[in-house]
């Protein structure tokens, strides 16, 4: 092991054990409920994203008259008005929503699935590194799939896509921290990310 590794206390992380395995059950219910009800998910998924940028563009507006004599003013303002403008566009219309965000989350789930693969080869020196690779791989095949299915899958896509993700994710995030109890119980180090926890 590399001595510039940076070493952590495992008990903190075992403290913290039953929380992550509860969230990670949790996002599996949540992938399982959207795969199953995939047009409410689509929906559900699209008007809280209208509500979120809303609410950001209005904190941005007000966040921009702290710079009332700074060039940050005219920036933070414009962008905060875009956000809101786009939450709006959102919640007033939530059929064109819809096929913005299946395509803005066509784009994400390919980062996100890039930098899981990246990620999972950093750990690979763990047991559980395959569990991240094949989240990441699934990422980049929903990302695929979206693209594949514009636009008569649009109305349904969002919803099945994020129920998948939420399930794999779930998934991965279980299997890692049963390898920590394990490694817990068996007083072993366990090596995730470019850190270790050990005793």
């Amino acid at each position: 092991m590399d001595v510039n590794t940076p070493h952590h206390d495992i008990n903190e992380l075992h403290r913290k054990l039953g929380w992550y395995i509860a969230l990670a059950i949790a996002m599996m219910v949540l992938g399982v409920l959207a795969i199953f009800v995939p047009y409410v998910a689509t929906f559900a998924v699209e008007q809280m994203a209208g509500i979120a940028f809303a609410a950001g563009g209005i904190i941005l507006v007000i966040h921009a008259f702290r710079w009332r004599i700074s060039e940050r003013f005219f920036f933070s303002f414009v962008l905060g008005l875009l956000y809101f403008a786009f939450g709006i566009f959102l919640l007033a219309r939530p059929l064109a929503g819809v096929l913005a965000l299946t395509m803005a989350l066509a784009v994400f789930y390919l980062a996100v699935g890039v930098f899981k693969i990246i990620s999972a080869f950093r750990i690979r020196q763990s047991s559980q590194w395959g569990w991240m690779l094949l989240s990441g791989l699934v990422s980049v095949f929903l990302s695929v799939a979206i693209w594949a299915g514009m636009p008569l899958t649009a109305l349904w896509v969002v919803g099945l896509i994020v129920g998948i993700d939420l399930m794999f994710s779930g998934l991965a995030l279980l299997m890692i921290m049963l390898a920590v109890r394990k490694a817990f119980v068996r007083k072993e180090t366990f090596c995730i990310g470019g850190e270790c926890f050990s005793f």
